[in-house]
């Protein structure tokens, strides 16, 4: 598909990154196969990480080339955005100097409106994380199944989309910081009343510790998850002694299932809106926000004129 005619300039080292928005496992295969062996041909690594029907249908048409393709279920790779980018990158970095080619499929259904959203921004982040990787790769997008946002964010997070022709670019591409500034700029809705808090400063931390580990015990948290939270919470507000202003607060709930933990106060103690979602490339103090990233289920930030707040929840 990487071709002369691409609307994206086709630099080695520059990731193509299009999403493919198809209407039935035939249209799948006739987009997606000459795709994947061009792949085999120019002796990328190619691999496949699709739902179940998509699978089959490209093994079939792909006859005995399928052997040389990777072929992974959506499910087992698409269940948590951070460690998806990560378990990405290593497929990367494994493969070099070779370059990376997929067919992904991420699963939407299912979702509720927040994980939505963090799915979406993944879309987006990915186009910052693998910036020059030289990664090609067709995300599929089921227009019988899936909601017209969800359709609106794939023009949104793809710089060219196939849509019964194409590639073409996207009109609505929007790029990675703005975009994921957007899903933050999202209203969060206040803490309960019934949420009970602790500050945070230096001389405070191991109480804020206890604190979290005895909030999520009670709550029925299970030992692996419970030492995450405890641990993100510990990094967080870590973040907010060394970068923001006294006094800084911790306030938990529960929410729909979730253990939720906010750390609070004033100035500004993130960088941008792409800080954590990508991995690093040096070592920081502690494990920085992509180690935090990696052991919540969702991470939400806000920063405005009062403040910095960052939310962390994980399901019970």
């Amino acid at each position: 598909m990487t071709s002369p005619s691409s609307p994206v300039a086709d630099h080695r080292d520059a990731m193509v990154h299009r999403g493919f928005l198809y209407r039935d496992e035939g249209e799948v295969v006739d987009i997606c196969v000459p795709f994947l062996r061009e792949g085999l041909e120019a002796d990328d690594a190619v691999a496949v990480v699709a739902a179940t029907s998509n699978i089959a249908a490209l093994r079939d048409a792909l006859g005995q080339d399928a052997k040389a393709v990777q072929f992974e279920e959506a499910l087992n790779w698409y269940q948590h955005p951070v460690k998806t980018i990560a378990a990405y990158d290593s497929f990367v970095r494994a493969e070099k100097p070779r370059r990376v080619r997929v067919i992904a499929e991420p699963v939407w259904q299912g979702r509720t409106p927040l994980e939505v959203v963090e799915w979406a921004r993944y879309e987006s982040i990915v186009n910052a994380a693998f910036a020059h990787s030289g990664a090609r790769a067709i995300c599929c997008y089921d227009r019988r199944l899936l909601h017209p946002e969800i359709l609106a964010y794939a023009r949104q997070t793809h710089p060219e989309i196939i849509d019964g022709h194409g590639p073409e670019r996207s009109d609505a591409y929007t790029d990675p910081g703005p975009f994921s500034a957007t899903c933050d700029r999202r209203p969060l809705p206040p803490a309960p009343r019934t949420a009970e808090s602790v500050p945070v400063d230096s001389a405070r931390l191991d109480e804020v510790r206890a604190f979290v580990a005895e909030r999520a015990s009670r709550h029925g948290m299970g030992h692996d998850a419970l030492r995450n939270m405890v641990a993100a919470v510990s990094e967080v507000s870590t973040t907010a002694i060394r970068h923001g202003e006294a006094p800084a607060r911790l306030s938990t709930w529960v929410h729909d299932g979730d253990l939720v933990c906010e750390i609070s106060g004033p100035g500004h103690w993130y960088p941008d809106a792409l800080w954590g979602f990508t991995p690093p490339a040096d070592a920081e103090p502690g494990f920085g926000l992509w180690g935090v990233r990696m052991l919540c289920d969702v991470v939400q930030m806000q920063a405005d004129a009062d403040g910095t707040l960052i939310r962390l929840r994980t399901g019970i």
